[in-house]
Formats: structure tokens, sequence, C-alpha cells
């Protein structure tokens, strides 16, 4: 199947319009996804900090640990078989949202506008909501489980990213 069909697949996804699960699982459209979220938060870290190797090694150990989060409440919950559309969903949302977020956070950056942080904050809550989403979806649980599983999510990937990565550094 085409990149292009495949994506026309995971959009609505990023509206809350498609079920995770019944999304074409593809290798070569995860690992796409995952360069370009490696790239975009490198892009994005490297802005916040002054040494570019640090920032590396950061978003390493934050896509590390968000391949891992994903596959170990998978296996908990038996389902890893379909590891390779939720982990997809989860990145692809995440580089949708990062097409709002970069112009945002410059924006932000060069006006300290408070409409920007009020912008940023609402897709922050978006980002979250659809992570817990297609949790909710993929592991078949009930909301407030979904929201507290994205809330380790979001400690797991970034915060835990922070932490190993001040650790090593």
């Amino acid at each position: 199947m085409l990149t292009i069909d495949i994506l026309k697949q995971y959009l609505p996804l990023c509206w809350f319009g498609r079920d995770p699960l019944e999304l074409t699982r593809s290798m070569s459209f995860f690992r796409l996804n995952l360069l370009f979220y490696f790239v975009v938060e490198y892009f994005m870290q490297a802005n916040m900090t002054d040494d570019p190797f640090e920032s590396f090694i950061e978003v390493g150990i934050q896509t590390i640990l968000t391949l891992l989060f994903i596959g170990f409440v998978l296996l908990l919950n038996k389902t890893l078989y379909v590891y390779i559309q939720i982990t997809t969903a989860i990145i692809f949302c995440s580089n949708v949202i990062s097409f709002f977020i970069v112009p945002l956070l410059i924006w932000l950056t060069v006006t300290e506008d408070v409409l920007s942080y009020y912008l940023l904050a609402l897709i922050v809550l978006w980002e979250f909501m659809l992570v817990a989403y297609i949790l909710r979806k993929a592991l078949t649980i009930n909301l407030p489980a979904s929201l507290a599983l994205a809330v380790f999510y979001f400690i797991t990937a970034y915060l835990g990213a922070f932490a190993v990565g001040q650790l090593l550094l």
C-alpha cells in the first residue's frame, strides 16, 4: 500500500475519527514516522539546550522509553500483536501535532504573548487526549484508566528521558 494511502487512513485518528486497531500495519510507515518524530523532537530539544550532543542523547532516550512503554503496556494486556499499529498511531499523532506546535513555540519564544501560552496548553491537552484515546481503544479500557495510562506515558517518556539524561550527562 502506498504511503499516501496509509497517511489518509491515519490522519482521521488525530481528530478521534478512527479506531487505531483498524489501521494498516506497515513497517515502512512506522519507520518513516519514527524518523520524523526523532528529527522534530531533536529540533525542539536542541533549541531549548545549548548542547546538541545532550539533545541527541535525551531525544534518543525519550524515543526508546516511548517504544518500551507502549510495548510493556501491550505486553501486560496480551495485545503485543498490535504493537506496530499502536506505536505508529501514537507517533503519527505526535508528528501531526508537531506541525502545529513548532510554529507556536517559535511564536511563543519571539513574542511571549499570553495567547501563545493558551494555545500551547490546548495543543498539549490535545496530544494527551489522543494518547489516552489510542490506549483506550487498543487496550479496551475505560476513560479514567486510559487517562491514567496517558499520564504514566508522558511521565515515562518525557520526564524519564530528562532524568536519565541528567544522570548520564
